[in-house]
């Protein structure tokens, strides 16, 4: 009987921990699309980058929601959508992104600008 047990435990154990293992195989799997989306952009290969930074950021990689924010926002390699761009890009800044969270403060600003950049030359006397 306590072979059974043995045998029980043993494969439970396989399960239980084959499970455990799950997301880690994920985020490994994220790891290698998000180096294959570097690699494509730097071959300016856009298509086939903004394609593994998608397969990265489904699996919850920050930097490719990020990076493929960034090319809906820009519109290479895939079509621009800035809806789709602010949601992925707010994803990695919930996940403590910083260049996303300073992409988002900056959009943040500029809306409130009215999109006007603060360093152009004005003239200080039009303020009268």
């Amino acid at each position: 009987m306590s072979i059974i047990k043995t045998i029980v435990c043993a494969s439970s154990f396989g399960f239980f921990s084959s499970l455990a293992l799950l997301p880690l195989s994920s985020q490994v799997h994220a790891i290698s699309e998000l180096e294959q989306g570097f690699q494509a952009q730097s071959k300016s290969d856009l298509t086939s980058a903004a394609n593994y930074f998608l397969t990265a950021a489904q699996a919850g990689s920050s930097e490719a929601q990020y990076q493929l924010g960034l090319l809906y926002v820009q519109g290479i390699g895939i079509d621009s959508n800035l809806v789709k761009a602010k949601i992925l890009i707010q994803k990695a800044a919930d996940q403590g992104h910083l260049l996303a969270t300073k992409w988002l403060s900056l959009q943040t600003i500029s809306a409130a600008t009215g999109g006007e950049d603060e360093d152009e030359d004005e003239d200080p006397e039009d303020d009268c």
